[in-house]
């Protein structure tokens, strides 16, 4: 392999992890990885993409000096929730802007959706996002790519940390009105900072969540941290909620898989990637993939032996697809529009 530097950015609904790998002359290679507290999400206004992304990458001239990159070719691939066939002219736009001002020697940006870089990158034939939003992609044998969710919380969004906050919201709302002070509902004042006699604060709360802004989905998936920590501590109306969201994102991807893969490939086992904070929950995570198991094994003969990766980063799946950027990339463009990814030389 090459020498280089290789920039993964993996920007999801609500943050952004970067994973920078710089590989000298000797084949040596040394790794440092940030965090930013805002993302390339689909709530961010097109326009605004060239800010955020330069905000995004400020950081890397100051990791890539403490690794003394010495100047290699930079290949940077950006995986972003926000990118859509609607929002690709803006992504390009931005990197064309954005990406000479970087430091070292950039050769090339790739850029794609966060669901389509994670399955790219980690060659699986299926994954599943369960974070701020979801997303399920399913790869058949022939190469051929299929999605289900992903297309923001309007239509979709199944079993997603927006789908559990809002949910459990409204479910709070229904305690807080009946007089009832459940676990849910105290969990719902301290999560946003409303006082317990404060009914009309939490109201105003609510309220002030109903604004679409770009924050919204985001500060409603919040909640969800506090709805998993209480169905880890055994609140029954908790892990009803969670469970259930679980199974149904489960019977999504399970019907996904069932539809676009043969008998014969369910078979021979299959590996599916799991990634987001939602899946990084035990509670969740195992009523989710027991759902899977069940589907599956449904009408077969044998049950299906899974693979589960739970190792892969999003930002490690970009690092790889940035280390492809310095091969011919004719596969990946030849991908249908709502799955190619943008790719600019500079």
């Amino acid at each position: 392999m090459n020498p280089g530097v290789f920039v993964g950015v993996d920007s999801g609904g609500t943050r952004t992890n970067v994973e920078v790998v710089v590989r000298n002359e000797s084949g040596q290679e040394r790794r440092s990885t940030y965090e930013a507290g805002e993302s390339l999400s689909g709530a961010l206004d097109p326009v605004l993409i060239p800010k955020v992304l330069g905000r995004l990458l400020a950081p890397l001239a100051m990791h890539l000096d403490e690794m003394s990159s010495d100047d290699l070719p930079t290949y940077v691939w950006v995986s972003a929730a926000g990118y859509t066939p609607w929002t690709r002219d803006e992504f390009n736009t931005a990197i064309l802007e954005v990406g000479p001002t970087l430091s070292g020697q950039v050769i090339a940006v790739g850029t794609a959706n966060d669901a389509v870089s994670l399955l790219l990158g980690s060659g699986a034939q299926g994954i599943v996002i369960a974070g701020t939003g979801s997303s399920v992609i399913v790869r058949s044998s022939d190469g051929a790519m299929h999605q289900a969710g992903g297309h923001e919380w309007v239509a979709c969004d199944y079993g997603s940390g927006f789908w559990i906050g809002l949910d459990a919201i409204r479910r709070a709302f229904r305690d807080f009105e009946a007089g009832t002070e459940s676990v849910l509902l105290q969990r719902l004042r301290e999560a946003y900072g409303v006082r317990a006699s404060d009914h009309r604060g939490l109201i105003a709360k609510m309220r002030d969540l109903a604004i679409a802004d770009p924050n919204m989905k985001a500060e409603i998936a919040r909640f969800t941290v506090s709805v998993c920590g209480a169905a880890e501590r055994g609140d029954l109306a908790s892990q009803n909620l969670v469970k259930g969201a679980a199974e149904d994102l489960a019977d999504v991807m399970a019907i996904a898989i069932r539809r676009r893969l043969t008998t014969d490939e369910l078979a021979g086992g299959i590996r599916l990637v799991e990634c987001g904070s939602l899946l990084n929950n035990p509670f969740y995570r195992s009523a989710f993939e027991s759902q899977i198991d069940m589907r599956l094994r449904s009408g077969l003969e044998k049950p299906v032996a899974i693979s589960w990766d739970r190792a892969l980063t999003g930002s490690g799946a970009c690092v790889a697809l940035a280390r492809r950027l310095t091969e011919p990339h004719l596969d990946i463009m030849r991908l249908p529009v709502e799955f190619r990814p943008s790719i600019i030389q500079f």
